[in-house]
């Protein structure tokens, strides 16, 4: 039993000893208010109880989660994208130095001229084709 259950048991023990008198106006209100408070301990006590449930399976589900996630992401090499490259913008020949979110976003705008600078990425596969990014040689 949680301690609301048992402070609310506790009081209608006390009102029990004191013999309220139910049949007065006052009476029946405390009656009223320790059934009131009983009722509500015990559903308190039982959201409480589903409460943790629930944290418990968000707790597993997190996990799970993780663990899809170093599966998918195992292979990913962050070496490869840990640190900034040094690029030559095409159009005004200015040097810049671009970061791996820039890479991701696969845009680059040259702060020089305002061109757009494209990137060109080699694909990883091993297939003697020029290959594009429709490649389906794996």
């Amino acid at each position: 039993m949680s301690e609301l259950t048992n402070r609310a048991s506790y009081l209608r023990g006390l009102a029990d000893g004191m013999k309220l008198d139910t049949e007065t106006n006052e009476g029946r209100l405390i009656n009223e208010l320790l059934d009131f408070i009983g009722e509500l301990a015990i559903e308190v006590e039982a959201l409480d109880d589903e409460q943790g449930f629930i944290a418990d399976q968000l707790d597993d589900l997190e996990e799970e989660v993780d663990l899809i996630e170093e599966e998918l992401f195992d292979d990913y090499d962050d070496e490869y994208y840990d640190d900034d490259l040094e690029i030559t913008c095409d159009s005004c020949g200015e040097e810049l130095v671009v970061s791996a979110d820039d890479l991701m976003n696969c845009e680059v705008i040259c702060p020089t001229c305002g061109e757009t600078i494209d990137f060109e990425f080699d694909c990883d596969c091993d297939c003697d084709e020029d290959c594009d990014e429709d490649c389906d040689c794996e």
